[in-house]
């Protein structure tokens, strides 16, 4: 997500972002915090299909993966195929799409591979992420298994691994290590990852007609509603400069319904473009030397691009204990993706514009609640590994010797604060295990951490998603903290302010309880993407 650093200048809205930022000094009011915007998601092909963890927790990127030709391939033979992603006119990556059809028991087999290489900035530090997938699946479209696989340095890498076992798909997630398994209910109605791929050649679409699919995606561990609708044909510039006509189709999908692409298509199926609105991303298919030219992702910073200006911006938010925002998301309700609380009222003031009622909360000392206390969000998840060694060393540090939940809760917010004091911004998301053992991270590790830790005594905790108030820009950015059950009502929890609680420069999208999101935790960060494109905010009222 994005951090909250200095030099101490905001930018008008429409002046292009600094090329050279660097994470040189801190706002005092967040010294020592990271912060960054959910993002993550890549070159996948076709519309809206391939979801993937692609640069950072505060970035989600939807593009499509090359074109495949497998219908037409013949057997043993591999075709592949390029395409190139580009972010606020920059190219940050490329991805590879492989296919080869074999015979197997009397069966044709597709044995499909797609790779994907981002490389960014986040305030002048580097991120390098490769995520792979690999799928064994029949000629009509049914999914036997899958393997995918995300990098992310320094963080470990992790892997997950699914094959069809009757009506159940069982899944292997291995995260720091650590090897977990669950099992997805299944279907026949549930289509591989590439067969929309093949369906699209052999059946192309036309002009206004309209498909809906249901589709398994490896880099989510989860089941996608897919929705395609076709246009007209128009001209479409290509990424070597030509004009081509192609038929232009919107896509939207169950995961991100706020979220609409344009996806562009040749007669024969094959999408040459895909655009996206956020940070102006556009991918391409492309020849082989192209995509593998040199990466000029590395000066791209997206962190403050990320950032959401607020109109009227307030001082010493994070201390204050009331604070009315308003809202404005052009062509969506934000009534619809705005959760409510005691702490977070929403009002619907117009079909785009929702008025925004903060309070603040803050954990009590010595104070005890009869109400029973969510179990769900108590037991260790492939995230939140509350069996680790070192998870539990820093709870018992933390904690040091009280019994009482409040005063645990503000000893171990302020513990992970002072404790993590590398603060790097290269790595997606680490589990609490590796945060516990490197003590280095940004806001989501902060997050994790402190939630693990709640847990190891028996105070149930998850993480939220939303956006946090940064002084120096006077804007917004995508964020993650931590929520406790205390006296019988969640509080907010944030490791990477060190407060005591929160005031009122949170704006909460999604809560997680980090549990069975498979080899990388998106699903959690999803919200995010119902306001990292075209919103605008208003401060319209602050008070102690």
């Amino acid at each position: 997500m994005v951090t909250l650093l200095s030099p101490p200048t905001t930018r008008a809205a429409g002046s292009p972002t600094p090329k050279n930022e660097t994470a040189t000094s801190l706002d005092p009011a967040f010294r020592g915090a990271n912060d960054r915007s959910p993002s993550q998601f890549s070159v996948s092909r076709l519309p809206g299909r391939r979801l993937v963890t692609a640069a950072l927790l505060g970035l989600i990127c939807v593009a499509s993966r090359p074109v495949l030709v497998a219908a037409e391939s013949p057997e043993g033979d591999v075709e592949e195929s390029w395409a190139v992603i580009y972010m606020s006119g920059q190219r940050v990556g490329f991805g590879r799409s492989s296919v080869r059809k074999v015979e197997r028991d009397r069966q044709t087999v597709y044995l499909c591979a797609h790779e994907e290489h981002i490389t960014m900035r986040r305030f002048g530090q580097q991120i390098k992420m490769i995520s792979r997938t690999k799928t064994e699946e029949t000629e009509d479209g049914h999914l036997l298994n899958y393997t995918f696989e995300m990098e992310n340095p320094p963080a470990q890498s992790t892997r997950s691994v699914g094959t069809i076992e009757g009506a159940s798909l069982k899944i292997e997630s291995t995260i720091a290590g650590r090897t977990s398994t669950r099992n997805l209910k299944w279907n026949d109605s549930i289509l591989s990852p590439m067969y929309q791929d093949r369906l699209l050649r052999e059946q192309p679409l036309k002009p206004g007609e309209s498909r809906s699919l249901r589709v398994f995606m490896p880099e989510l561990a989860n089941i996608a509603d897919i929705r395609l609708q076709a246009d007209d044909y128009r001209e479409v510039k290509l990424h070597d400069g030509s004009l081509k006509k192609l038929l232009k189709v919107r896509i939207s999908q169950s995961i991100l319904p706020g979220v609409e692409m344009r996806a562009y298509l040749d007669e024969n199926g094959e999408s040459l473009r895909v655009e996206a609105g956020l940070l102006d991303m556009v991918t391409w298919t492309v020849p082989k030397e192209v995509a593998l030219q040199e990466i000029a992702g590395a000066e791209l910073d997206v962190t403050v691009d990320a950032l959401i200006e607020v109109k009227n911006p307030p001082a010493d938010v994070h201390r204050q204990n009331s604070a009315v925002y308003r809202m404005t998301t052009p062509g969506r309700d934000p009534v619809e993706f705005l959760p409510k609380s005691d702490i977070q009222q929403v009002k619907r003031i117009s079909d785009d514009t929702a008025e925004i009622t903060l309070t603040a909360r803050r954990p009590q000392r010595n104070v005890r609640s009869t109400e029973k206390a969510p179990e769900k969000d108590l037991g260790e998840t492939e995230f939140l590994q509350t069996s680790d060694a070192g998870v539990q060393d820093h709870a018992r540090r933390a904690a040091a010797g009280s019994s009482d939940p409040g005063t645990i809760a503000i000893r171990m917010e302020q513990y992970v604060h002072k404790n993590l004091k590398e603060k790097n911004f290269s790595t997606a998301l680490a589990s609490a295990a590796e945060v516990a053992k490197n003590l280095e991270g940004d806001c989501t590790e902060h997050a994790v951490l402190l939630a693990a830790m709640l847990r190891v005594k028996n105070i149930p905790s998850r993480v939220a998603v939303g956006l946090v108030y940064a002084e120096r820009y006077a804007a917004f950015a995508g964020h993650m903290w931590t929520e406790a059950w205390l006296n019988g009502k969640w509080v907010p929890l944030d490791a990477t302010l060190g407060q005591g609680g929160i005031g009122v420069g949170h704006i909460k999208l999604a809560d997680s309880d980090l549990s069975n999101e498979g080899p990388a935790p998106v699903l959690s960060f999803l919200p995010l993407m119902n306001v990292m494109e075209d919103v605008s905010i208003e401060c319209v009222k602050i008070s102690r």
